[in-house]
């Protein structure tokens, strides 16, 4: 029994110092041993296959392997953004905040790379895509506004800058909406001062507002609620030179014909 103890005790001991000098690696879950047998370029067309099949965790795992193996040659470096890639077009919450960390990841480790724009522009892509209502909460669209500014400021000659500018006006839009929306809700309740407030900051802040022909429309009306009949014509007046084709164009017409016969 002496003996057999002895044998059990150095054959746990010889087990515990091989697993402590690397002698029995585990091999990592998800590992394909195939992908040795394929060259670099290849595992990454497998990747895209994937990738243009809506396979996106599959996807990721060629990517991941050739960005580990190979993380300073150029499609490493291209693997990396495409891992990112993966989690931005799985779109949910958990995965948006993945693919920002990841895009950062790129933009820190190869700041000089040619793609550092699309990284910082897709920064900015995962809050405008958590952007809520207009009716909503607009933290999300702050937080866009001010990552597509700094790419366009950072990469003013991106030939991307044209995306990040429509993105932004999409952004900004939703703000001015936000605003307008609580003006709107102030001339519900008659409160024409508070709503006169939210329209002014609305037409400084917001000059590209998409629908700043109701924004005159209904600063006209807040003015002629209060009886200032004469600052209310300017703004149907305004309506109907600069929106001539718009809706509220006819409504500023009669509008200022009631004016008139007051």
């Amino acid at each position: 029994m002496k003996h057999i103890g002895l044998i059990l005790f150095a054959a746990t001991a010889l087990l515990l110092a091989s697993c402590r000098h690397g002698v029995q690696r585990p091999i990592r879950p998800g590992f394909d041993p195939e992908l040795t047998k394929l060259t670099k370029e290849q595992v990454f067309d497998r990747g895209e296959e994937w990738f243009a099949k809506k396979k996106y965790p599959k996807a990721r795992t060629y990517y991941s392997y050739i960005y580990e193996n190979s993380p300073n040659d150029p499609l490493g470096r291209r693997a990396l953004l495409r891992v990112a890639d993966t989690y931005y077009a799985q779109g949910d919450a958990v995965n948006l905040v993945e693919a920002q960390y990841k895009y950062r990841d790129f933009i820190n480790r190869y700041p000089g790379s040619d793609r550092a724009d699309y990284a910082m522009l897709q920064i900015a892509m995962v809050s405008y895509k958590q952007m809520e209502k207009p009716d909503r909460d607009q933290q999300k669209t702050r937080e866009a506004v001010d990552k597509f500014n700094d790419m366009i400021h950072t990469f003013p000659k991106s030939p991307l800058r044209p995306e990040a500018e429509k993105r932004l006006q999409d952004a900004l839009d939703r703000l001015a909406k936000h605003e307008h929306i609580v003006a709107r809700f102030y001339m519900r309740r008659r409160s024409y001062f508070a709503a006169i407030q939210r329209l002014n900051g609305l037409i400084d802040s917001y000059p590209n507002y998409r629908e700043r022909d109701a924004v005159f429309y209904d600063m006209g009306t807040c003015l002629a609620g209060l009886g200032r009949k004469a600052e209310a014509r300017l703004y149907f007046e305004r309506v109907i030179s600069e929106f001539p084709k718009s809706d509220y164009a006819e409504r500023a017409r009669k509008r200022l014909d009631q004016i008139k016969t007051t």
